[in-house]
C-alpha cells in the first residue's frame, strides 16, 4: 500500500457534511502516512484525501463560484469516459522558467534531455505521493525559444497539483484535498479541509452576457502572410520541406473585463467531444481552449495517438455536411497533408515501440463545429520508454509543425513574428504510470480586456495564401461566435 493511500468513506457525503468528512479523510490519510513512512517535514511527496459527493456538481460552476483564486480545468474528449476535472489553488507547482533569450544552439538530443529532466522531477514527486495524485500542466510549443512577456508566467513548462480537486465521472463525483506531510504534521491540512465552503458547489448563474469585442488586429497582416507562404513554397520547390504549419494571431480588445471561466463555459456548450482546458498561472491570465486533437494517451506501455489533418466546416443541412466530408476525403491536397502527419507518427514511434498499428486509411472525424481527416494509431512501447521519449519524438507532430520536423520548426521560427507560447504545445496530465496530453489548438490567451486567438494552416505544395488565410479565418470566426451567441 502506498504511503497516504486513502480509503474512501461510504456512503457518499451530503453537501453540508463535506468539511467534516474531508477533515476526517485528511486525518486518516495523514495517520496512515506516519505509520508507513514517518514524516520529517522535508518530503517532496503529496498526500491526497478524497470523499465521494452525494450530489453531482458542475466543475465549471464551481470554478465560477471561486473567482478570486487560481483555477484549473480539464476534460477528456471521449464521451464514454466523460471525465471532467477542476482545480482550485495550488498544493504544488513545478515550473521551468521561460527563456529570456534563445540559446545559440539546440538539437533534438538537447530537447530530449530537457524533457527527461522535467518528467524525472515530476515522477520523483509522484513516486513519493498518495495514489491518485496527478500533475496538470503543459509545455511551450518551442521550449527552447525565448518567450514574450505575456507567456513568461507559463514558463517553458508548468505543472500543478491543485489544492482542491473536483473529479466528475459519469456516475460519481469526488472532492479531493492535496497537502504535504509538513502541512499534515502542523494541523494546517485539517484546518484547510474544515474551512471548505460547500456553498461554492452550488449551480452558478450564467445570465450575464460575455462582452463583445470592440477592436481587432492581426499578426501577421495579409501582406506578411503572403510573403511567408511564398517562402514556404520556395522551400518545397527546393526539396527542403514537404509541409509547414504557419499560424496567425488574431487579437480582440474589449471595454470590459473578459472572464476566462465564462468563456470556458461557452466553449463547453459549443464544442462537445473536444479536450477542454483552462490554465491560470495568475488570477488575471488564462490559456483556454477546446482541442479536437490528442497528442497521446499512455497506460503503462500501451499507447494511443492519432493523426488529424485536413479540415472542413460542418453544415446544418445533412446533405451539404456529407458533401463537405466527401470533398475532404477525396481532395488530393488534404490527403497529401494528412499523409505527412501519418508518416511522421510512424517514423517517431517505430524506434520506441515493439508494435505499431496505424489505421490503413484515414476516415472522417465529425465534431460539433468541424470535420477532419483522422487516422488512429496504437502502439506497445518498448520497456523503459516513457513520457520523455514520447514527448521528444511526437511533439510537434506534422499536423502542428510540419515535415520534416527540424526544418519545419526552423521555418516557423524564421517566418512567424509572434510567440506561439503554449499554443500548439502539449497540455494534459501525468500520473505515476499513465498520462494523457492533447495538442493545445482552438485556443486563446485571455487577459483582462484582451483575447488573443491562435490558429494555423498546413502549407504544402499547391497551397495558396488566399485559401489558407480563409481557412484560418473560418476557425477564428467559429471561436468568436462563442462570445456573441447565447
Amino acid at each position: 500500500m502506498k504511503p497516504g493511500r486513502a480509503v474512501a468513506p461510504a456512503p457518499a457525503v451530503p453537501a453540508d457534511q463535506i468539511p467534516t468528512a474531508l477533515a476526517a479523510a485528511t486525518q486518516h490519510v495523514g495517520d496512515h502516512y506516519v505509520r508507513e513512512q514517518p514524516a520529517t517535514g522535508a518530503e517532496t511527496g503529496l498526500l491526497r484525501a478524497a470523499v465521494p459527493l452525494a450530489t453531482p456538481v458542475s466543475p465549471v460552476d464551481w470554478l465560477a463560484n471561486m473567482p478570486a483564486d487560481l483555477r484549473f480545468y480539464g476534460a477528456t474528449r471521449d464521451p464514454a469516459a466523460g471525465l471532467k476535472i477542476a482545480g482550485i489553488g495550488e498544493a504544488a507547482v513545478e515550473m521551468w522558467p521561460a527563456q529570456a533569450a534563445p540559446p545559440t544552439n539546440t538539437s533534438p538530443e538537447q530537447n530530449g534531455r530537457w524533457y527527461a529532466k522535467v518528467f524525472d522531477r515530476l515522477q520523483a514527486r509522484l513516486a513519493a505521493s498518495s495514489d491518485g495524485v496527478r500533475f496538470y500542466g503543459g509545455f511551450r510549443f518551442a521550449p527552447q525559444q525565448a518567450a514574450d512577456v505575456n507567456w513568461q508566467p507559463f514558463g517553458r513548462a508548468r505543472f500543478i497539483v491543485p489544492r482542491f480537486e473536483l473529479v466528475c465521472a459519469p456516475h460519481e463525483t469526488w472532492l479531493a484535498l492535496h497537502f504535504s506531510p509538513a502541512e499534515y504534521q502542523s494541523g494546517q491540512a485539517r484546518a484547510i479541509a474544515q474551512a471548505f465552503d460547500p456553498d461554492t458547489l452550488r449551480p452558478h448563474s450564467w445570465q450575464a452576457p460575455l462582452p463583445a469585442p470592440v477592436g481587432r488586429y492581426e499578426i501577421p497582416d495579409y501582406s506578411r502572410w503572403e510573403q511567408g507562404v511564398a517562402t514556404a513554397l520556395d522551400a518545397f520547390d527546393a526539396h527542403r520541406l514537404d509541409k509547414v504549419v504557419l499560424a496567425r494571431k488574431a487579437c480582440f480588445t474589449f471595454q470590459q473585463q473578459l472572464d476566462p471561466i465564462h468563456l470556458l463555459h461557452r466553449l463547453l456548450n459549443a464544442t462537445p467531444d473536444c479536450f477542454h482546458f483552462c490554465f491560470m498561472p495568475s488570477p488575471d491570465l488564462a490559456f483556454v481552449g477546446a482541442s479536437p486533437e490528442r497528442l497521446y494517451r499512455r497506460r503503462g506501455q500501451e499507447l494511443l495517438t492519432e493523426a488529424i489533418a485536413g479540415t472542413r466546416m460542418r453544415h446544418v443541412d445533412p446533405a451539404r455536411d456529407a458533401a463537405l466530408g466527401a470533398e475532404l476525403q477525396s481532395h488530393e491536397k488534404d490527403q497529401r497533408e494528412h499523409e505527412w502527419v501519418r508518416q511522421g507518427i510512424r517514423e517517431a514511434l517505430t524506434p520506441l515501440s515493439a508494435t505499431v498499428q496505424l489505421d490503413p486509411e484515414p476516415t472522417i472525424l465529425k465534431l460539433a463545429r468541424g470535420q477532419h481527416l483522422y487516422s488512429g494509431c496504437s502502439a506497445t512501447l518498448k520497456p523503459q520508454v516513457g513520457d520523455a521519449e514520447l514527448m521528444a519524438a511526437l511533439h510537434p507532430t506534422a499536423a502542428l509543425g510540419g515535415y520534416p520536423t527540424g526544418p519545419a520548426g526552423d521555418c516557423i521560427a524564421a517566418l512567424e513574428t509572434f510567440d506561439r507560447g503554449w499554443y500548439a504545445g502539449p497540455v494534459g496530465w501525468l500520473a505515476r504510470d499513465q498520462a494523457e496530453f492533447a495538442v493545445a489548438i482552438r485556443a486563446g490567451l485571455v487577459q483582462p480586456r484582451k483575447l488573443s486567438l491562435f490558429s494555423g494552416a498546413g502549407i504544402v505544395a499547391g497551397s495558396t495564401p488566399e485559401a489558407e488565410w480563409d481557412e484560418i479565418e473560418l476557425k477564428i470566426r467559429d471561436f468568436i461566435k462563442v462570445l456573441t451567441t447565447e
